[in-house]
């Protein structure tokens, strides 16, 4: 029928949005965001939820160190202008003041909002695994954020903790095989990131492992009266307990 060749002429050309007057006109484009374009944006910013100032923060010093990379997830408009998701991305261009590319989606339906950013954050162990291509354990998280502690870093990103896991990623896989059935106490963990940066190879390391719950023991004696568990993630004392730890495995 005549009707049916239309449809079917318009589903092969780009009038094919056309076809159902339901369906929105969405337009996506790839922009250069400046600071100052990013404010209009979050001028009209209503409804959203709380901005994670945390991740805010992550976004603005991977724009400062051009780390920052266009993808495909961006800023996503309704028809009117209003923004439905990519706030953190903007007050990142905002608090780090550079210009980066995105995609921006205008034309959307405003009750999409309820449907937008509902998947699982990429955790720490997800982006290693994109750089070992390799699954990663909890406790491989928690080792590389001992390593970032003992290099001065406090409050590593996931960006960093992700990069650190990869690194070790060999030499941590040895160690604990070889610790398999020792309870991992925080103490051992603190002892564990020590020997990865002692180490200079995987035999130096297997060797140092040996004594990993004398060393821990030895932590433990040197942390009364407070465990290795109390003083685990809290600024100064971490990096106290940890300088121990350091301490202990470097006079083996």
């Amino acid at each position: 029928m005549k009707g049916n060749k239309a449809m079917r002429r318009a589903l092969q050309t780009s009038d094919a949005i056309r076809v159902n007057s339901d369906v929105p006109l969405i337009v996506d484009t790839t922009e250069l965001i400046t600071p100052e374009v990013a404010q209009e944006m979050l001028n009209h910013n209503k409804g959203n939820r709380p901005v994670n100032w945390n991740q805010v923060e992550q976004y603005a010093a991977m724009m400062k160190a051009g780390e920052f990379k266009l993808t495909a997830q961006g800023i996503v408009l309704d028809k009117t202008g209003n923004l439905l998701t990519g706030q953190t991305r903007l007050w990142a261009v905002v608090l780090s003041n550079c210009s980066v590319y995105m995609r921006v989606s205008r034309g959307n339906d405003p009750e999409t909002g309820r449907l937008l950013d509902r998947g699982r954050p990429q955790s720490a162990r997800d982006l290693a695994s994109r750089d070992s291509e390799k699954k990663h354990a909890p406790v491989e998280a928690s080792i590389a954020r001992a390593i970032c502690a003992l290099g001065g870093n406090m409050k590593p990103t996931k960006d960093e903790l992700g990069t650190i896991i990869a690194k070790h990623s060999s030499l941590v896989k040895v160690l604990l095989k070889d610790l398999s059935g020792m309870k991992k106490t925080k103490s051992v963990l603190m002892v564990v990131a020590a020997i990865c940066l002692r180490a200079t190879d995987s035999t130096h390391g297997r060797r140092l492992v040996m004594n990993a719950q004398e060393f821990a023991d030895a932590l433990d004696v040197r942390l009364l009266p407070h465990t290795a568990t109390a003083c685990w993630g809290r600024g100064a004392a971490f990096g106290l307990a940890l300088d121990h730890a350091r301490k202990i495995v470097e006079a083996e």
